[in-house]
């Protein structure tokens, strides 16, 4: 129903169509503009636009289902704590950069991320939105996330200019062939002066630089199928995934007019045995090496103002 949106939210959204404003009808959201109707489903807005991708959006619920399952084997656990490190290590690189309270934040492509709580709990309104809606529902229901909106992250419907932090965790390597677009809309959605704050699977990390660099993308994307279905992963990527470049993405950055643009340092190392993470700690005593060749990469810049 349509009462059990948070106020705030509803000034924030957009008609991912044609960007028009959004008002509540019977229940609906409806764009005020082109007067497509949108659902909202358990308290969440479900606004996909006309062209979402069916089959991508189910290829991602599927995914959604393999985060739930638990790892069987001891090096699929030992990748699982390491990527609950990771977070750690983003949230706190986050929290260091926050200022002051009541300010607007949105984690793109959230997942089951619950570290909104701190920022909310502070006052300020914090948007999880994400592509499958079952995540969403989890973070309503388990952890009482006050505004969740459902979409597709290459139609964002907000409108522009509405955050001061937007965040993205481990979310452009699924849209590899469109990333200048999809921050310029990451971009778009920041007011001047607000953050952008960036995790995600580096193409330059210590073990995968073989592979997603030498290899042609789609030699390695085949070879990487292969590997996982050879190994029954539990949690093995979509075929579609691919690394980014931490150098490409501070270029983009740069050239959209970013400013004090950093990089931080990772102690983790997920997707590795123990063993070969002993030997990256070994070389991870130098900081270089622990920003730009650690699995993950973190960002964070700064919009211009206007």
């Amino acid at each position: 129903m349509s009462e059990l949106l948070n106020p705030q939210l509803i000034n924030l959204l957009a008609c991912p169509d044609c960007n028009g404003n959004l008002e509540t009808i019977a229940g609906q959201l409806q764009c005020t503009n082109c007067k497509k109707k949108y659902e909202i489903r358990n308290g969440i807005p479900c606004l996909y636009p006309s062209s979402i991708d069916e089959d991508h959006l189910q290829e991602e619920e599927s995914l959604a289902d393999m985060m739930k399952r638990t790892p069987d084997n001891k090096k699929d656990q030992f990748s699982l704590a390491q990527w609950d490190e990771s977070k750690k290590e983003f949230w706190g690189m986050v929290k260091n950069n926050v200022e002051g309270n009541n300010k607007a934040f949105i984690n793109i492509g959230c997942g089951y991320d619950f570290n909104y709580i701190v920022h909310e709990k502070e006052g300020s309104i914090f948007v999880n939105f994400d592509l499958v809606c079952k995540m969403l529902n989890f973070l309503k229901n388990e952890h009482g996330a006050k505004s969740c909106v459902a979409g597709d992250i290459n139609k964002l419907p907000f409108k522009k200019a509405s955050f001061d932090y937007v965040i993205s965790i481990d979310v452009i390597h699924h849209e590899s062939d469109n990333l200048e677009s999809l921050i310029k809309s990451f971009a778009d959605l920041l007011k001047s002066g607000g953050t952008l704050f960036l995790e995600d699977p580096n193409a330059w990390g210590i073990f995968q630089a073989p592979k997603s660099i030498l290899l042609p993308k789609p030699l390695y994307q085949f070879t990487r199928s292969i590997y996982h279905k050879i190994k029954l992963s539990s949690h093995k990527p979509a075929d579609y995934e691919f690394p980014t470049n931490v150098w490409k993405i501070k270029d983009i950055l740069k050239n959209m007019g970013f400013s004090d643009i950093m990089v931080y340092p990772n102690n983790s190392y997920p997707c590795i045995a123990s063993k070969a993470f002993q030997l990256y700690n070994l070389f991870s005593g130098i900081e270089y090496i622990k920003k730009y060749h650690s699995y993950h990469y973190m960002i964070s810049a700064i919009k211009k103002y206007n």
